[in-house]
């Protein structure tokens, strides 16, 4: 036998899910239901006698039932006993309702009203397992739906957060190289520039270690590791540029994947403001819209030109949104009116 036959054999109905009281009010329910149906097309007798008929009917089949349910395996098994119970309910209701009105069962045995109401419960009986079956076999195709939506989802997560440890062991060796050789220089001709690179660059190192070892950070931590890393590139492009960040201190304490921002500064800083002539400024704004964490990274610099919203960092970004927020995170590139791009993160605060 397969994997998927085994899990259908031994997987418990969706059903018994619901509280006890719960199953056994809304079959308490549907009797009266169908008590007031017979008495509306005047069948059997007053309301109080076809409920009565109901209850033990309804109730009897519905114990067959619950023990099918409980003690037999999914499949024919199930199947078989269900049909049974719900033949030997309606004789073993009927039987029961003639007894509490102080009738011998027997007697009615042979008779028409006896043997109506037990093809109406039979019919009532059927019909009510038959949806009940119908709406279990749809519950359960719509678990194993969401179920194997989860796991793609949580396969997308992992292939995604394996690309961001490529991506930091491709990206911070180059990063680290290039600061290295500009520290060299410094140490020689202005070794108080070069003693401040050197407190940015371990400040930055340290933050990139945890953040490398950790699946979720803050956002007050995303913002130093890139403060550090602007700091270090003002002081390789000099006065040409300049960065403001504007993020509330309420706002620091929110969960954030950890290097979600850094491709896009880094975009900005590279794309925007290094072959622009002259100076440069680079903001990140943060703010909430209701339920929502925006992030802005703002620069003035040459614009997208040829390089529309393509490269690898941000379709990195783009992928890890929709696997990390299931296609509610969002990132937009926008030209400025100005000059520059608007880099724009969206995301559910968490």
């Amino acid at each position: 036998m397969n994997r998927t036959n085994t899990t259908s054999m031994t997987s418990k109905p969706l059903w018994l899910g619901v509280p006890a009281w719960g199953r056994w009010g809304a079959a308490l329910l549907f009797n009266t239901v169908i008590a007031l149906f017979l008495t509306a097309i005047g069948f059997g007798g007053p309301f109080a006698i076809n409920w009565l008929f109901s209850q033990c009917i309804g109730l009897t089949i519905y114990l067959g039932v619950e023990i099918a349910l409980h003690r037999l395996p999914a499949g024919l098994w199930r199947i078989a006993g269900i049909m049974f119970v719900v033949g030997a309910g309606s004789l073993l209701g009927t039987a029961l309702a003639l007894a509490l009105l102080g009738q011998d069962p027997l007697d009615y045995a042979s008779g028409q009203i006896f043997w109506q109401s037990v093809v109406i419960g039979l019919l009532f009986g059927a019909v009510i397992t038959a949806l009940a079956a119908f709406r279990e076999r749809a519950l359960r195709m719509e678990q194993d739906l969401r179920e194997t939506r989860l796991k793609h989802v949580n396969a997308d997560k992992a292939r995604v957060e394996t690309e961001l440890r490529l991506l930091q062991a491709q990206v911070e060796p180059h990063f680290l190289f290039n600061t290295l050789a500009l520290l060299r220089g410094f140490i020689t001709h202005d070794p108080e520039q070069g003693r401040r690179l050197l407190d940015h660059l371990i400040d930055y190192l340290r933050a990139s270690l945890s953040h490398s070892r950790r699946d979720q950070t803050t956002l007050g931590d995303e913002i130093d590791l890139l403060a550090n890393y602007l700091a270090i590139m003002r002081l390789r492009m000099g006065e040409r540029l300049t960065f403001d960040l504007d993020v509330p201190d309420a706002l620091r304490s929110l969960r954030f994947p950890p290097m979600l921002l850094q491709p896009l500064v880094e975009n900005a800083v590279r794309h925007g403001l290094e072959p622009k002539p002259g100076p440069g400024a680079l903001t990140i704004r943060a703010q909430t819209e209701g339920q929502h964490l925006c992030i802005d990274v703002i620069d003035n610099g040459v614009g997208l030109g040829t390089s529309g919203q393509g490269g690898t960092g941000l379709a990195n970004v783009r992928e890890r949104l929709l696997a990390l927020y299931d296609g509610e995170g969002r990132l937009t590139i926008e030209e400025n009116k100005d000059g520059g791009v608007t880099a724009s993160l969206r995301l559910p605060q968490q």
